[in-house]
């Protein structure tokens, strides 16, 4: 699942991964991405952090909280690393008991990272 409210990364990275053998579901929000691990459990979900309404950070949270998703592999996406390193280690770790991300990529995605980071996760 990738969840970006940016229409040309999603396109970008539903090409590029769906080329290399994975099938892919999108989501341009937290609120959809919910929905969508929801109704089909995805491997794993590609969040990116800064969207409008809710944070891929906050979204997160969310899914490490819920028992049901808590194992899913995220990995956090960004455009922007001083966000990553400020935001992401205090946004999480504000949080008792919740794990912070299982991959980190920046943006723009080097491509042999994404697919190491998933396969590593997903095998």
């Amino acid at each position: 699942l990738i969840v970006d409210d940016d229409p040309d990364i999603v396109a970008y990275l539903t090409s590029f991964l769906e080329d290399n053998g994975y099938r892919v579901t999108s989501a341009s929000s937290a609120s959809a991405a919910l929905m969508r691990v929801e109704a089909s459990r995805p491997d794993a979900i590609l969040i990116d952090v800064l969207m409008p309404g809710r944070s891929g950070l906050d979204l997160l949270v969310s899914l490490r909280r819920d028992p049901r998703w808590s194992g899913i592999p995220l990995v956090v996406i960004t455009g922007n690393d001083q966000i990553l390193q400020d935001d992401c280690h205090s946004y999480v770790g504000s949080h008792e008991n919740v794990l912070g991300p299982d991959g980190v990529l920046s943006k723009p995605i080097d491509r042999n990272a994404l697919l190491a980071v998933l396969r590593n996760l997903c095998n």
